[in-house]
Formats: C-alpha cells, sequence, structure tokens
C-alpha cells in the first residue's frame, strides 16, 4: 500500500488531553454536516482555536459542493449520509473542482470498506463521530501537516470490541526526519503536560531526537536530570527479552514493566504520569520477524491498557508494503493509525 492512500487497516480512537494543534497559518475549514446539533458542536469546537476560521457551513451535499466551489476552502469537514447526494460522491467531485482542498470525514460510517472508499476519493482524513471531540482537532492537526488519519478504532469496533480508552498510536514514517519530528513532538507534548517519558530508540536516532528537542525548547537536560525524561537505547532492552534469538512475552513484559515502574520511582514529581514511545519492535518487522512484532505490539497495547498511558510506536512507512493480513493484524494492536 503506497504513500498517498489509507487502506482499510488503519485505525483509531485518539485519548487526548488538549489539542498540540498550532498552524502556521490561519486554515478556511467548510463545515458539512445535516445535523444541525452535531454541526454546532463541530463549529464550536473549531471556534476554540483562533487559527482556524469558519468559512461556510452546509447541509447537504451539493450545497456542500457549491458552496466548496465558491469559497476555496482549505479544509471540508463532511458527514458521509447527506441529504440530495452522499458525502462520498461530494468527496470525489470537491476532489476534482477543489484538488488543494483537504477532506476530513466526521461520520457514524464505521464499516472498513467505507473508510476504503472514502480513501479512495480522496479523503486525508476520517473521524469515528462517538469520538469526534477528543480526535477532529489531532485529525485535522495530522491531515494539515501532510499526513493521512484514520479516527475511531475502526479495526475493534468491526470486531465487536468496545472503542479504547486508552491511547497506542502507530505512525508510519516515510524517512528518518519524519520518524524524529514524530517522537519531538510527542515527547515534548507530554512533558509539557507534567508527564514522564520514555523514548525506546536506536543509537542513530538519539542525537537527532534530543537536537528537535531542543529547538522545540525543551530542556532536555533538566527533563533528564528530573527523570522526566529517559532515552534508552533499543538494544539494552530487546538484550533483556531475548532467548535464543527470540523475544520472549513474559520477560519482556517484565523487562517493560520494570523500566516504567522504575521511570514513575524516580521522576521528581510523584503523582506523573508515564507516556512512551519507541522504535523497538519495527526491528522484528523490518527483518522477518512480524509475528513477533505483532506479539510485542500486543504486548505494548497491554501495558497502555492497564496503566492508562499513551504509547507512540513507529514503523518504516515500507513496513505497509507487507501482506495485507499481517497489516491488518499490526494495525488492530492500535489505537491509532498515522501515515507520515
Amino acid at each position: 500500500m503506497r504513500r498517498g492512500r489509507v487502506s482499510m487497516t488503519a485505525t483509531l480512537p485518539l485519548t487526548v488531553k488538549k489539542s498540540s494543534l498550532s498552524l502556521t497559518s490561519l486554515q478556511r475549514v467548510l463545515v458539512v454536516e445535516d445535523h444541525e446539533p452535531f454541526r454546532r458542536v463541530i463549529c464550536e469546537l473549531l471556534q476554540q482555536r483562533g487559527d482556524l476560521l469558519i468559512v461556510g457551513e452546509a447541509g447537504d451535499g451539493l450545497d456542500a459542493i457549491r458552496q466548496a466551489e465558491a469559497l476555496r476552502p482549505d479544509v471540508v469537514m463532511l458527514d458521509i449520509g447527506l441529504p440530495t447526494l452522499s458525502g462520498l460522491e461530494v468527496a470525489r467531485r470537491i476532489r476534482a473542482g477543489v484538488p488543494d482542498a483537504k477532506l476530513m470525514f466526521v461520520t457514524s460510517e464505521s464499516s472498513l470498506e467505507v473508510v476504503d472508499q472514502a480513501f479512495s476519493r480522496g479523503a486525508h482524513g476520517y473521524v469515528y463521530k462517538p469520538r469526534a471531540l477528543r480526535d477532529v482537532l489531532p485529525v485535522l492537526e495530522a491531515i494539515i501537516r501532510g499526513g493521512q488519519f484514520v479516527s475511531g478504532g475502526l479495526e475493534r469496533v468491526a470486531q465487536g470490541d468496545s472503542l479504547a480508552s486508552h491511547r497506542h498510536h502507530v505512525v508510519f514514517c516515510s524517512s528518518d526526519a519524519v520518524l524524529v519530528g514524530a517522537f519531538s513532538r510527542f515527547i515534548a507534548g507530554e512533558l509539557r503536560e507534567g508527564n514522564a517519558v520514555v523514548a525506546v530508540v536506536t543509537g542513530a536516532h538519539e542525537q537527532s531526537l534530543q537536537s528537535s528537542l531542543e529547538a522545540s525548547r525543551v530542556d532536555v537536560a533538566l527533563a533528564i536530570r528530573e527523570q522526566r525524561y529517559l532515552p534508552v537505547n533499543v538494544n539494552q532492552l530487546l538484550a533483556k527479552a531475548m532467548v535464543n534469538g527470540c523475544p520472549d512475552p513474559s520477560r519482556y513484559l517484565d523487562a517493560a514493566g520494570d523500566l516504567l515502574a522504575d521511570v514513575t520511582r524516580r521522576a521528581t514529581d510523584r503523582h506523573a504520569r508515564v507516556a512512551a514511545c519507541g522504535e523497538g519492535t519495527s526491528m522484528f518487522w523490518t527483518h522477518g520477524h512480524v509475528d513477533a512484532a505483532i506479539q510485542l505490539e500486543h504486548l505494548w497495547d497491554e501495558i497502555a491498557k492497564s496503566r492508562q498511558m499513551d504509547i507512540l510506536c513507529a514503523f518504516p512507512l515500507t513496513a505497509r508494503d507487507g501482506s495485507v493480513p499481517a497489516v491488518r493484524r499490526l494495525c488492530a494492536e492500535h489505537t491509532a493509525v498515522e501515515i507520515s
């Protein structure tokens, strides 16, 4: 699956404490929703941001197309079940007439096939309505930055599970710079929230990550001194969990649990929550140990769930070129999927 299209393997409900949305220029938004009370909710959410401007509202498909062509918005947020014309057809026509507009669905449709249809018609983001208050601004941020995002834990919904209450997010990165940038934003946001962060990274990325954090005005030395930021070489963690060249689930779980408990114990603020980001699991995937990678991500999901914590994992974009069943299984172990 190539960049430029999100497949129905992508899933997510985000658990967001505060939006990190910070845009460099005013973004003009057209809101398309036929249910007026919900449209008001979305507009009120967008109006919380001074860098977003609602330039129009539409309640049906044909009016949405007319307004999009007349107003040329930066972002069009639209439902699928619209009067006069389906949101999927609206998306196709807006893509043809206003090609620069970012298309973001906000809908109660949870079918993975519908998600695929939405992206085949040019969508950049897909928000599941039950998660709208939590997901709209983060997904909007992602697509404006050039990524693609799917919201709603749709893989889990399709399997009959309830929406996840924790955050276990995976980003498929097109380059090392994208990976470092994603980790830097995650770590900076958690530290500013007063949380402690463990970053499990390769030696090649550790220095770049520190430089990126310092460029974001994070006092890395202070965070390390206060033991609120702990960079860990991925090989150190994996070495504790390996048996005959393969990861042992119980040993890995013990090693990860000990690491998180140690950070919690050492942090200056004893009430701080602990978050984690890392790329260790992807090393197994890229070396052909797909089942081991999925098993380890399952363990991280269990850790995130039991501790109610935020976790960000990174995989190379090429990982999505693997077998569809394997990619689906990998995505199903996460509550968030981004392609960047």
